[in-house]
């Protein structure tokens, strides 16, 4: 069986001190929540690596005092486009944007609730997505968290 190689470097996003693999990957740190990545170091303007913001906006929101991991409207819907299946939280209900199959179009979903809105492209998502009757570009500064979809 083959040892891991472990070694102690600084965190991309805070300077925290944590363990990494041979590949250049770690945990989650501890401080800012950061997964750091050989990848993403490499491509720092790149959303949806390891974690949904990319590297350099990730830097700017823990430098602002936001977390780390809390991606900003453009970082999530690249994300989206890269990864395919995406979720955020706003005002405690989690919502999901994800393909659906059945109308081949792209669906924001409440997950609590299972309303759907469908858009025809992310163009579409981005100028019509709405929460309450309001644009969720301009709500996006009250989501609390970001990530890849989890089960719903």
């Amino acid at each position: 069986m083959e040892q891991e190689i472990k070694r102690i470097a600084k965190c991309d996003v805070c300077k925290n001190m944590l363990e990494i693999d041979q590949y250049g990957n770690s945990n989650a740190c501890p401080n800012c929540g950061w997964l750091q990545s050989e990848e993403a170091y490499q491509h720092p303007n790149v959303a949806g690596i390891r974690n949904i913001p990319s590297l350099n906006n990730a830097i700017k929101q823990y430098n602002s005092g936001k977390p780390a991991t809390l991606a900003n409207f453009d970082d999530f819907l690249e994300t989206y486009q890269n990864y395919g299946e995406v979720e955020f939280t706003l005002n405690n209900i989690r919502y999901g944007v994800l393909y659906d199959d059945d109308n081949e179009k792209i669906a924001l979903l409440n997950i609590q609730t299972n309303e759907k809105q469908l858009f025809n492209d992310i163009y579409d998502f981005e100028q019509n997505a709405k929460i309450n009757g309001k644009l969720l570009r301009n709500l996006w500064n009250n989501v609390t968290s970001t990530d890849f979809l989890q089960e719903t």
